[in-house]
Protein backbone atom coordinates (compact mmCIF):
# COMPACT_ATOMS: atom_id res chain seq x y z
CA UNK A 1 0.00 0.00 0.00
CA UNK A 2 2.53 2.63 0.91
CA UNK A 3 4.90 1.28 -2.02
CA UNK A 4 1.55 2.28 -4.44
CA UNK A 5 1.31 5.73 -2.40
CA UNK A 6 4.85 6.61 -3.00
CA UNK A 7 4.86 5.36 -6.56
CA UNK A 8 1.93 8.22 -6.94
CA UNK A 9 3.18 10.88 -5.38
CA UNK A 10 6.61 10.49 -7.53
CA UNK A 11 4.49 10.26 -10.55
CA UNK A 12 2.49 13.63 -9.06
CA UNK A 13 5.69 15.47 -8.90
CA UNK A 14 7.47 14.21 -12.41
CA UNK A 15 4.70 16.19 -14.17
CA UNK A 16 4.97 19.14 -11.43
CA UNK A 17 8.58 19.48 -12.41
CA UNK A 18 8.20 19.18 -15.90
CA UNK A 19 5.76 21.82 -16.00
CA UNK A 20 7.85 24.08 -14.00
CA UNK A 21 10.61 23.89 -16.18
CA UNK A 22 8.30 24.53 -19.03
CA UNK A 23 6.66 27.41 -17.08
CA UNK A 24 10.66 28.75 -16.41
CA UNK A 25 11.68 28.10 -19.95
CA UNK A 26 7.90 29.71 -21.16
CA UNK A 27 8.93 32.95 -19.00
CA UNK A 28 13.02 33.27 -20.02
CA UNK A 29 12.14 32.95 -23.13
CA UNK A 30 9.51 35.87 -22.88
CA UNK A 31 11.94 38.19 -20.92
CA UNK A 32 14.72 37.59 -23.24
CA UNK A 33 12.47 38.62 -26.34
CA UNK A 34 11.11 41.78 -23.68
CA UNK A 35 14.72 42.54 -22.95
CA UNK A 36 16.12 41.98 -26.45
CA UNK A 37 13.26 44.02 -27.75
CA UNK A 38 13.67 46.68 -25.07
CA UNK A 39 17.52 46.83 -25.97
CA UNK A 40 17.15 46.89 -29.32
CA UNK A 41 14.16 50.10 -28.78
CA UNK A 42 16.52 52.07 -26.51
CA UNK A 43 19.68 51.64 -28.54
CA UNK A 44 17.74 52.77 -31.51
CA UNK A 45 16.23 55.68 -29.79
CA UNK A 46 19.73 56.23 -28.17
CA UNK A 47 21.02 56.89 -31.95
CA UNK A 48 18.09 58.39 -33.47
CA UNK A 49 18.83 60.99 -30.29
CA UNK A 50 22.68 61.15 -30.94
CA UNK A 51 22.38 62.01 -34.69
CA UNK A 52 19.54 64.70 -33.44
CA UNK A 53 22.06 66.36 -30.63
CA UNK A 54 25.01 66.27 -33.30
CA UNK A 55 22.59 67.97 -35.81
CA UNK A 56 21.78 70.34 -33.62
CA UNK A 57 25.15 71.12 -32.59
CA UNK A 58 26.32 71.13 -36.51
CA UNK A 59 23.74 73.32 -36.93
CA UNK A 60 24.52 75.48 -33.94
CA UNK A 61 28.06 75.59 -34.81
CA UNK A 62 26.81 76.87 -38.57
CA UNK A 63 25.26 79.88 -37.36
CA UNK A 64 27.91 80.88 -35.03
CA UNK A 65 30.42 81.01 -37.59
CA UNK A 66 27.71 82.76 -39.74
CA UNK A 67 27.47 85.22 -37.10
CA UNK A 68 31.32 85.56 -36.54
CA UNK A 69 31.76 86.08 -40.34
CA UNK A 70 29.05 88.94 -40.68
CA UNK A 71 30.78 90.52 -37.61
CA UNK A 72 34.07 90.43 -39.82
CA UNK A 73 32.11 91.68 -42.84
CA UNK A 74 30.84 94.69 -41.70
CA UNK A 75 34.01 95.26 -39.81
CA UNK A 76 35.79 95.42 -43.15
CA UNK A 77 32.63 97.50 -45.16
CA UNK A 78 33.68 100.39 -42.18
CA UNK A 79 36.86 101.12 -44.68
CA UNK A 80 35.45 99.12 -47.59
CA UNK A 81 37.37 101.11 -50.32
CA UNK A 82 41.16 100.55 -48.80
CA UNK A 83 39.88 96.33 -48.93
CA UNK A 84 38.71 97.07 -52.57
CA UNK A 85 42.10 98.55 -53.32
CA UNK A 86 43.77 95.73 -52.10
CA UNK A 87 41.72 93.33 -53.44
CA UNK A 88 41.71 95.21 -57.31
CA UNK A 89 46.12 94.01 -56.99
CA UNK A 90 46.48 91.69 -59.74
CA UNK A 91 50.39 90.41 -58.90
CA UNK A 92 51.32 90.92 -55.21
CA UNK A 93 54.78 90.08 -55.22
CA UNK A 94 55.46 92.96 -58.21
CA UNK A 95 52.71 95.49 -57.86
CA UNK A 96 52.39 97.82 -54.71
CA UNK A 97 49.77 97.91 -52.36
CA UNK A 98 48.91 99.42 -49.21
CA UNK A 99 51.04 97.34 -46.17
CA UNK A 100 50.22 99.16 -43.14
CA UNK A 101 46.42 97.91 -43.92
CA UNK A 102 47.47 94.69 -44.92
CA UNK A 103 49.47 94.25 -41.66
CA UNK A 104 46.73 95.96 -39.64
CA UNK A 105 44.20 94.07 -40.65
CA UNK A 106 46.21 90.84 -40.15
CA UNK A 107 46.60 91.58 -37.00
CA UNK A 108 42.81 92.20 -36.59
CA UNK A 109 42.11 88.46 -38.08
CA UNK A 110 44.89 86.66 -35.34
CA UNK A 111 43.28 88.46 -32.68
CA UNK A 112 39.65 87.32 -33.36
CA UNK A 113 40.91 84.02 -34.10
CA UNK A 114 42.82 83.57 -30.87
CA UNK A 115 40.05 85.08 -29.12
CA UNK A 116 37.50 83.06 -30.00
CA UNK A 117 38.85 79.96 -30.76
CA UNK A 118 37.96 79.17 -34.31
CA UNK A 119 39.98 77.03 -36.56
CA UNK A 120 40.46 79.44 -39.31
CA UNK A 121 39.19 83.07 -40.28
CA UNK A 122 39.86 84.71 -43.60
CA UNK A 123 38.63 87.32 -46.33
CA UNK A 124 39.09 86.62 -50.09
CA UNK A 125 38.17 87.55 -53.58
CA UNK A 126 36.99 85.53 -56.51
CA UNK A 127 39.35 85.01 -59.45
CA UNK A 128 36.51 83.22 -61.62
CA UNK A 129 33.99 80.87 -60.89
CA UNK A 130 36.16 78.20 -60.26
CA UNK A 131 38.93 79.56 -57.81
CA UNK A 132 39.52 82.64 -55.35
CA UNK A 133 42.28 83.72 -53.90
CA UNK A 134 43.22 84.85 -50.26
CA UNK A 135 43.27 88.55 -48.69
CA UNK A 136 43.50 88.22 -45.50
CA UNK A 137 44.38 85.19 -42.96
CA UNK A 138 43.97 84.30 -39.28
CA UNK A 139 46.93 82.14 -39.03
CA UNK A 140 50.50 83.65 -37.92
CA UNK A 141 52.81 84.26 -40.99
CA UNK A 142 55.35 81.60 -39.76
CA UNK A 143 52.46 78.83 -39.39
CA UNK A 144 52.25 75.96 -42.26
CA UNK A 145 48.97 76.86 -42.83
CA UNK A 146 49.11 80.24 -43.35
CA UNK A 147 48.07 81.95 -46.74
CA UNK A 148 49.94 84.58 -47.81
CA UNK A 149 47.77 87.39 -50.03
CA UNK A 150 47.19 86.42 -53.56
CA UNK A 151 47.19 82.50 -52.49
CA UNK A 152 44.89 81.04 -54.90
CA UNK A 153 42.43 77.89 -53.65
CA UNK A 154 39.50 76.48 -55.34
CA UNK A 155 35.84 78.16 -55.45
CA UNK A 156 33.64 75.88 -53.32
CA UNK A 157 29.69 75.52 -54.65
CA UNK A 158 28.08 77.61 -51.39
CA UNK A 159 31.32 80.14 -51.71
CA UNK A 160 29.74 81.06 -55.04
CA UNK A 161 26.24 81.16 -54.13
CA UNK A 162 27.40 83.90 -51.48
CA UNK A 163 29.07 85.80 -54.15
CA UNK A 164 26.25 85.67 -56.45
CA UNK A 165 23.10 86.11 -54.20
CA UNK A 166 24.75 88.22 -51.34
CA UNK A 167 23.46 86.09 -48.61
CA UNK A 168 25.28 85.13 -45.54
CA UNK A 169 25.32 80.90 -45.23
CA UNK A 170 26.94 78.15 -43.77
CA UNK A 171 27.81 74.61 -44.82
CA UNK A 172 27.64 71.20 -43.15
CA UNK A 173 30.43 68.99 -42.10
CA UNK A 174 32.68 69.16 -44.84
CA UNK A 175 35.52 67.23 -45.20
CA UNK A 176 38.44 68.46 -46.67
CA UNK A 177 40.89 66.37 -48.01
CA UNK A 178 44.38 66.95 -46.08
CA UNK A 179 42.79 69.48 -43.93
CA UNK A 180 39.96 67.91 -41.91
CA UNK A 181 36.25 67.93 -41.39
CA UNK A 182 34.81 71.52 -40.74
CA UNK A 183 32.04 73.55 -40.67
CA UNK A 184 32.51 77.01 -42.24
CA UNK A 185 30.11 80.05 -42.82
CA UNK A 186 30.41 82.69 -45.11
CA UNK A 187 29.12 86.74 -45.64
CA UNK A 188 29.87 88.75 -48.20
CA UNK A 189 31.95 92.53 -48.43
CA UNK A 190 29.54 94.39 -49.85
CA UNK A 191 30.97 97.48 -51.54
CA UNK A 192 28.42 100.86 -51.24
CA UNK A 193 27.14 100.32 -54.35
CA UNK A 194 25.77 96.91 -53.06
CA UNK A 195 28.38 94.95 -55.64
CA UNK A 196 29.75 91.91 -53.60
CA UNK A 197 33.45 92.37 -53.70
CA UNK A 198 34.37 89.54 -51.56
CA UNK A 199 33.77 87.41 -48.93
CA UNK A 200 34.82 86.73 -44.83
CA UNK A 201 34.69 83.46 -44.05
CA UNK A 202 35.16 81.07 -40.35
CA UNK A 203 36.24 77.78 -40.22
CA UNK A 204 35.03 75.70 -36.86
CA UNK A 205 36.81 72.55 -37.11
CA UNK A 206 34.35 69.58 -36.11
CA UNK A 207 37.32 68.87 -33.64
CA UNK A 208 35.52 71.98 -31.95
CA UNK A 209 32.95 69.78 -30.55
CA UNK A 210 34.70 66.30 -30.42
CA UNK A 211 34.74 66.71 -26.73
CA UNK A 212 31.23 67.22 -26.76
CA UNK A 213 30.16 64.27 -29.66
CA UNK A 214 32.45 62.00 -27.62
CA UNK A 215 30.47 62.41 -24.29
CA UNK A 216 27.49 62.02 -26.15
CA UNK A 217 28.28 58.88 -27.77
CA UNK A 218 29.61 57.52 -24.42
CA UNK A 219 26.59 57.86 -22.75
CA UNK A 220 24.34 56.65 -25.42
CA UNK A 221 26.20 53.24 -25.85
CA UNK A 222 26.62 52.84 -21.66
CA UNK A 223 23.43 53.75 -20.78
CA UNK A 224 20.75 52.68 -23.46
CA UNK A 225 18.01 52.58 -20.91
CA UNK A 226 15.52 55.34 -19.41
CA UNK A 227 18.12 57.04 -17.72
CA UNK A 228 18.85 57.62 -21.59
CA UNK A 229 15.67 59.33 -22.06
CA UNK A 230 15.58 61.34 -18.35
CA UNK A 231 19.19 62.65 -19.93
CA UNK A 232 18.87 63.41 -22.96
CA UNK A 233 15.49 65.10 -23.37
CA UNK A 234 16.58 68.10 -20.85
CA UNK A 235 19.38 68.67 -22.70
CA UNK A 236 17.74 68.83 -26.10
CA UNK A 237 15.34 71.02 -24.37
CA UNK A 238 18.26 72.85 -23.50
CA UNK A 239 19.52 73.61 -26.79
CA UNK A 240 16.14 73.92 -28.29
CA UNK A 241 15.87 76.81 -25.38
CA UNK A 242 18.90 77.90 -26.48
CA UNK A 243 18.39 78.53 -30.04
CA UNK A 244 14.96 79.82 -29.48
CA UNK A 245 16.64 82.53 -26.93
CA UNK A 246 19.13 82.87 -29.98
CA UNK A 247 16.27 84.14 -32.22
CA UNK A 248 14.15 86.52 -29.64
CA UNK A 249 14.22 89.62 -28.95
CA UNK A 250 14.92 90.01 -25.18
CA UNK A 251 13.23 93.62 -25.33
CA UNK A 252 9.73 92.96 -27.26
CA UNK A 253 9.44 89.64 -27.45
CA UNK A 254 9.59 89.16 -30.87
CA UNK A 255 11.65 87.42 -33.17
CA UNK A 256 15.06 89.10 -34.11
CA UNK A 257 16.74 90.13 -37.22
CA UNK A 258 18.71 87.06 -37.09
CA UNK A 259 15.39 84.81 -37.41
CA UNK A 260 13.66 87.23 -39.71
CA UNK A 261 16.91 86.88 -42.46
CA UNK A 262 16.51 82.86 -41.89
CA UNK A 263 12.69 82.90 -42.09
CA UNK A 264 12.31 85.20 -45.29
CA UNK A 265 14.80 83.59 -47.35
CA UNK A 266 12.88 79.96 -46.82
CA UNK A 267 9.84 82.18 -47.24
CA UNK A 268 10.98 83.65 -50.28
CA UNK A 269 12.51 80.00 -52.01
CA UNK A 270 9.15 78.50 -50.81
CA UNK A 271 6.88 81.15 -52.70
CA UNK A 272 9.92 80.73 -56.06
CA UNK A 273 8.90 77.07 -56.05
CA UNK A 274 5.07 76.89 -55.36
CA UNK A 275 3.96 80.33 -57.25
CA UNK A 276 2.05 81.39 -53.79
CA UNK A 277 1.63 85.14 -53.05
CA UNK A 278 4.16 86.50 -50.37
CA UNK A 279 4.23 90.01 -48.99
CA UNK A 280 6.89 91.43 -46.75
CA UNK A 281 5.81 94.56 -44.15
CA UNK A 282 8.32 97.02 -42.87
CA UNK A 283 6.98 99.65 -40.33
CA UNK A 284 9.52 102.06 -38.71
CA UNK A 285 8.28 103.70 -34.91
CA UNK A 286 7.76 107.44 -36.26
CA UNK A 287 9.31 109.97 -33.50
CA UNK A 288 11.10 107.38 -31.12
CA UNK A 289 13.99 109.28 -30.90
CA UNK A 290 11.61 112.52 -30.18
CA UNK A 291 10.38 110.26 -27.77
CA UNK A 292 13.82 109.08 -26.33
CA UNK A 293 15.28 112.03 -25.74
CA UNK A 294 11.73 113.95 -24.16
CA UNK A 295 11.29 111.09 -21.92
CA UNK A 296 14.28 108.88 -21.56
CA UNK A 297 15.07 105.36 -22.52
CA UNK A 298 12.71 103.69 -20.31
CA UNK A 299 9.78 105.12 -21.65
CA UNK A 300 11.21 104.41 -25.31
CA UNK A 301 11.77 100.85 -24.46
CA UNK A 302 7.84 100.32 -23.14
CA UNK A 303 6.62 101.89 -26.31
CA UNK A 304 8.81 99.34 -28.52
CA UNK A 305 7.21 96.62 -26.07
CA UNK A 306 3.56 98.29 -26.81
CA UNK A 307 4.18 98.82 -30.44
CA UNK A 308 4.95 95.03 -30.53
CA UNK A 309 2.02 93.87 -28.75
CA UNK A 310 -0.38 96.10 -31.39
CA UNK A 311 1.60 94.27 -34.24
CA UNK A 312 1.25 90.59 -32.89
CA UNK A 313 -2.10 91.32 -31.70
CA UNK A 314 -3.18 92.54 -35.49
CA UNK A 315 -1.49 90.12 -37.59
CA UNK A 316 -2.61 86.53 -38.67
CA UNK A 317 -1.30 83.19 -36.73
CA UNK A 318 0.88 82.38 -39.87
CA UNK A 319 2.55 85.99 -39.90
CA UNK A 320 5.68 86.56 -38.96
CA UNK A 321 6.52 89.20 -36.44
CA UNK A 322 10.20 90.52 -35.94
CA UNK A 323 12.35 93.72 -34.61
CA UNK A 324 14.92 93.95 -36.97
CA UNK A 325 16.49 97.43 -36.04
CA UNK A 326 16.39 100.18 -33.11
CA UNK A 327 12.93 101.57 -34.02
CA UNK A 328 12.43 99.33 -37.21
CA UNK A 329 10.12 95.66 -37.48
CA UNK A 330 8.90 93.77 -40.27
CA UNK A 331 6.45 91.15 -40.68
CA UNK A 332 6.28 88.40 -43.17
CA UNK A 333 3.11 87.54 -44.45
CA UNK A 334 3.32 84.04 -46.29
CA UNK A 335 0.25 83.44 -48.71
CA UNK A 336 -0.57 86.59 -48.74
CA UNK A 337 -0.75 89.11 -51.81
CA UNK A 338 -1.15 92.96 -51.06
CA UNK A 339 -4.58 93.15 -51.34
CA UNK A 340 -4.80 90.81 -47.71
CA UNK A 341 -1.15 92.55 -46.55
CA UNK A 342 -3.17 95.91 -46.61
CA UNK A 343 -5.83 94.95 -44.42
CA UNK A 344 -3.62 93.99 -41.98
CA UNK A 345 -1.52 96.90 -41.89
CA UNK A 346 -4.81 98.79 -41.62
CA UNK A 347 -5.27 97.15 -38.50
CA UNK A 348 -1.97 97.63 -37.42
CA UNK A 349 -2.71 101.51 -38.02
CA UNK A 350 -5.92 101.72 -36.28
CA UNK A 351 -4.81 100.30 -33.16
CA UNK A 352 -1.74 102.39 -33.39
CA UNK A 353 -3.67 105.30 -33.79
CA UNK A 354 -4.79 104.74 -30.14
CA UNK A 355 -2.93 106.93 -27.36
CA UNK A 356 -0.79 104.66 -25.00
CA UNK A 357 -0.45 106.28 -21.40
CA UNK A 358 3.26 104.54 -20.21
CA UNK A 359 3.91 105.54 -16.36
CA UNK A 360 7.24 107.87 -15.44
CA UNK A 361 8.06 107.13 -11.83
CA UNK A 362 4.73 108.71 -10.64
CA UNK A 363 3.23 110.45 -13.12
CA UNK A 364 1.65 109.04 -16.21
CA UNK A 365 2.54 109.79 -20.06
CA UNK A 366 0.16 109.78 -22.78
CA UNK A 367 1.99 108.47 -25.93
CA UNK A 368 0.87 108.91 -29.94
CA UNK A 369 2.39 106.11 -30.90
CA UNK A 370 2.11 105.77 -34.55
CA UNK A 371 4.07 103.91 -37.49
CA UNK A 372 4.60 104.07 -41.02
CA UNK A 373 4.02 100.91 -42.89
CA UNK A 374 6.23 99.90 -46.39
CA UNK A 375 4.43 96.73 -48.00
CA UNK A 376 5.69 94.55 -51.25
CA UNK A 377 5.02 91.47 -52.37
CA UNK A 378 7.36 89.05 -53.79
CA UNK A 379 7.28 88.63 -57.93
CA UNK A 380 9.41 85.89 -59.38
CA UNK A 381 11.69 88.34 -61.23
CA UNK A 382 12.83 89.53 -57.54
CA UNK A 383 16.00 88.67 -55.62
CA UNK A 384 15.70 88.62 -51.88
CA UNK A 385 17.50 91.93 -51.15
CA UNK A 386 15.12 93.69 -54.14
CA UNK A 387 11.97 92.20 -51.83
CA UNK A 388 13.69 93.72 -49.17
CA UNK A 389 14.70 97.32 -50.99
CA UNK A 390 11.13 97.27 -52.37
CA UNK A 391 8.81 97.26 -48.79
CA UNK A 392 11.87 99.78 -47.27
CA UNK A 393 11.21 102.18 -49.84
CA UNK A 394 7.58 102.28 -49.55
CA UNK A 395 8.37 102.48 -45.97
CA UNK A 396 10.33 105.58 -46.66
CA UNK A 397 7.22 107.27 -49.36
CA UNK A 398 5.04 106.37 -46.42
CA UNK A 399 6.48 109.02 -43.91
CA UNK A 400 7.45 111.09 -46.41
CA UNK A 401 3.78 111.54 -46.07
CA UNK A 402 3.17 111.90 -42.40
CA UNK A 403 2.64 109.89 -39.81
CA UNK A 404 0.45 106.93 -39.06
CA UNK A 405 0.27 106.22 -42.95
CA UNK A 406 1.08 103.17 -45.37
CA UNK A 407 2.54 102.67 -48.60
CA UNK A 408 2.55 100.07 -50.80
CA UNK A 409 5.44 99.09 -53.44
CA UNK A 410 4.03 98.83 -57.26
CA UNK A 411 6.19 96.16 -59.44
CA UNK A 412 7.94 98.36 -61.94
Amino acid sequence: MANREGKKETERRGPDKAFARRFSIGIVLKLVVVIISLVFFISLLGYILYNNVYDLIVQELGKNAVDLATSVSRFIEEDVESFIALASVTDYENEEFDTEYYERMQQVFQDIRESTGVSFIFAEKMLSSEEIAYIFDGEPSDSGLFSPIGSVDQMGELELRVFKEGIAEATGVVDWQDWGKFVTGYCPITADSGEVVGLAGVDFSIEYIGTLLNRVRIFVIITFATIILLSVIPACKMLRDRAIALNIDFKTGLHNRRYFEFVLKSCVSHARKSSKPLSLMILDVDMLKVINDRHGHSIGDAVLKSVSERIRSSTRNTDICCRIGGDEFAVILPNAGTDKAEIVGKRILESSSVADVVKEGDSEVALDETLSIGVAEFTSDMKLQDLKEAADSAMYDAKSKGRNTMAVSKPS
